[in-house]
């Protein structure tokens, strides 16, 4: 019988993908099975965020971050069924890896093993031995109607319960008599040292979630005083997914991601890091919140609405802030003027109590996008308003900033998917008419070479409370630049990794009283020669100006350049099925004119998973040496589930801490944390009421995990 052309291809099709299969499986499961005992899907995760948190000195949340991940590693996402933004949630894929798995789909159907991955442009072995956790292949089966008879019975219910506490005595904890405290109210922390931590959650599939979080932190008062109902902060949420025409429904707390950031993007934020070609943010919309983050979220109700190809998403939030007051309404003692809105969330001192929830915040926004296969198109819009007057010290830098009561952002975001290019977007204007826009593209130039470029132009004016989009400033506002990054596979086993961004500060800035200029720059190079050994080195170097230091009060003798170079190597490899080591070192140069500073770490992680006990154990031992705060160096540290230690290292001195994880049984783990920095040349750490007077600074935590 004769096969017509159409067929003839599409059998030949079948037996290439047949034989492709059957020849990986058989060279390669070996190597995985052995992989997979041995491996840490944990340090996957932790090296994920340690990218993200590279680029910042400040303390980030990423609790739903790490949810959304260790979600995955209970609940393999099946790339059969997953659609594109299931693939995107999973963050560790970039948008070439996503759109290869679809088209790939598409031209040959459903993937017959896990292994065939190896066949789709921009994997390779090393890189699906990383996603290996977190993926399955699985026949798509018809989906059962929903009923809450089932996701009660098959839901998943956890509690976490946490305490942490600084062992040496600090200064704010001390004893003082009561005339003392009277006369300097402020002089002393009102509640105990220990910090601690009730979660519970419920999920069932991507379907529910529900969850409430208490938190408390160290010096506020617990079950008296100012919290005579126990925790400082408590968060609520529930959100339900694909019901019908509704996509996502959220009550209580939640964070709102649309577009490239310029209008609202709430959660965590990463921008530039050794992931050079992840610079296209992946906004998932309405999200839960479950953090400890008490200001950066919404409070209130959202949903959104699917109909064919557009999505109409609506939400609103009214809740207290924190605020500095500068003046009282006389006749309702409410705040009538703020001078800046506060986001540390600790308040366990009278004066920080003044500030707690001292001024209401009303937020309202919508979204409506058409998704097409190619091509997606967006219309953020997003209006607050403060029950107060935000009214900022006047300084010759802060005249664009926004103040007084309300604002408005409105904002049009696109993304277009051409074979090989994804060109995406956002332009967006505030109510003074400031304006602000970023453009990229992404290129797959080939199996081996990817690359990113980015530009953005923000106004001095552009007025955005709830904007993170891609940049150097810490808001979306004064800035121009333009940024490429690329990631090249010259040879199995080898990559490398590099971009180069060059900015401009078309006006003043605090600590720059001048328009100003920098770029950054990093190249990495990493070298995994077998399963076992996995290890990089890099190179960063950022120029940034700022005012020249005068001998004179409120004299500027002009600005300089502050350069910044940091070196690091890192290995990782395994020593038996058991053990895994790390080695790492870091050296950092800062110059600025007269102080130059210069210092470096070392490191030695030990990690032993035994295969007949329930248990983990990691521990790190470090050296360090700077000449000052300047030349600190930030380091992330393994902890206990759910919590994130990224602390600064200057001075001289060591550190040492250790993990332990035990599970009792199938229901309930339990976590114990010891660290302590040891500083050989301070006498007294700290300051104010955090200061200990000794060369040692301890801390401890314990934590246990129920499930239900």
């Amino acid at each position: 019988m004769a096969i017509a052309p159409t067929e003839n291809s599409a059998l030949a099709k079948k037996l290439q993908k047949f034989y492709l299969i059957i020849a990986m499986v058989f060279i390669i499961i070996p190597a995985f099975s052995q992989q997979e005992q041995a491996g840490s899907n944990e340090a996957i995760i932790e090296k994920f965020i340690e990218d993200i948190a590279s680029n910042t000195d400040r303390e980030l949340d990423y609790t739903t971050l790490y949810e959304d991940l260790t979600f995955y590693l209970n609940e393999q996402l099946n790339i059969n069924e997953a659609t594109k933004p299931d693939l995107e949630k999973l963050q560790l894929l970039s948008d070439f890896q996503v759109n290869a798995i679809l088209q790939y789909q598409k031209d040959y159907g459903q993937f017959l093993s896990i292994y065939e991955l190896l066949n789709v442009s921009g994997f390779n072995e090393e890189y699906l031995r990383m996603i290996l956790p977190f993926i399955t292949v699985k026949k798509i089966v018809p989906i059962l109607g929903f009923s809450p008879q089932k996701a009660l019975k098959y839901g998943s219910n956890k509690i976490f319960m946490r305490t942490q506490k600084v062992l040496e005595p600090q200064i704010g904890y001390s004893s003082i008599t009561d005339s003392a405290l009277a006369a300097s109210p402020n002089s002393r922390y009102l509640g105990s040292p220990y910090k601690m931590l009730f979660r519970y959650s419920f999920t069932y599939k991507t379907k529910i979630s529900w969850g409430i979080t208490a938190d408390k932190d160290p010096g506020e008062e617990f079950f008296k005083g100012s919290q005579k109902r126990g925790f400082d902060f408590y968060s609520a949420h529930l959100l339900l997914k694909d019901i019908g025409p509704v996509k996502t429904i959220v009550l209580g707390d939640y964070y709102a991601q649309f577009g490239q950031g310029l209008v609202v993007f709430s959660g965590y934020n990463y921008g530039k890091s050794s992931m050079v070609t992840s610079t296209r943010k992946k906004a998932q919309g309405l999200k839960k919140f479950s953090g400890t983050d008490e200001n950066l979220f919404y409070r209130g109700a959202g949903a959104t609405f699917r109909f064919a190809k557009i999505d109409f998403t609506a939400f609103a939030s009214k809740k207290k802030i924190d605020a500095n007051i500068t003046a009282i309404d006389s006749l309702t003692g409410e705040a009538e003027d703020i001078s800046s809105l506060q986001t540390s969330g600790e308040h366990a001192y009278p004066s920080e109590l003044v500030d707690r929830k001292s001024v209401s915040e009303m937020v309202l926004g919508g979204n409506i996008s058409l998704n097409m296969e190619k091509f997606r198109l967006g219309l953020t819009g997003i209006q607050y308003s403060y029950g107060a007057n935000l009214l900022k010290t006047p300084t010759v830098y802060n005249q664009y900033d926004f103040s007084g009561r309300a604002n408005t952002n409105i904002g049009a975001d696109y993304q277009l998917m051409l074979k090989d290019v994804t060109i995406f977007g956002e332009g967006a204007l505030s109510q003074n008419g400031g304006k602000a826009f970023i453009s990229g593209m992404l290129f797959n130039l080939s199996s081996q070479i990817n690359m990113a470029l980015i530009y953005r132009n923000y106004e001095r004016d552009y007025q955005a409370n709830f904007s993170s989009a891609f940049g150097e400033n810490s808001v979306n506002a004064n800035e121009h630049g333009f940024y490429i990054g690329t990631t090249i596979y010259p040879y199995a086993k080898w990559r490398i990794a590099g971009y180069y961004d060059l900015f401009t500060f078309p006006w003043l800035k605090s600590g720059v009283y001048a328009p100003s200029k920098g770029s950054d720059y990093l190249v990495e190079v990493g070298y995994s020669p077998n399963r076992q050994i996995s290890s990089y080195i890099r190179y960063r170097q950022k120029i940034k100006q700022e005012n020249i230091p005068s001998t004179i009060p409120s004299v500027i003798d002009g600005i300089e350049n502050n350069t910044t170079t940091k070196i690091r190597f890192h290995i990782s490899y395994k020593v038996s099925r058991t053990i895994s080591l790390q080695n790492r070192l870091d050296w950092i140069t800062y110059q600025k004119e007269p102080n130059n500073e210069k210092g470096f770490l070392i490191y030695q992680d030990f990690i032993y998973k035994p295969i007949k006990l329930p248990l983990t154990f990691s521990a790190r031992y470090c050296i360090f040496d700077t000449d000052g705060y300047d030349s600190r160096l930030y380091e992330y540290e393994s902890d206990v589930l759910y919590a994130f230690s990224i602390p600064a290292y200057y001075d001289k001195g060591t550190r040492f801490y250790f993990n332990v994880k035990y599970s009792v049984n199938k229901k309930i783990d339990l976590w114990f944390r010891y660290g302590q920095t040891y500083y050989s040349n301070l006498n007294t750490i700290s300051s104010g009421l955090t200061q200990i007077e000794g060369k040692t600074k301890t801390e401890v935590k314990l934590q246990i995990r129920i499930l239900l």
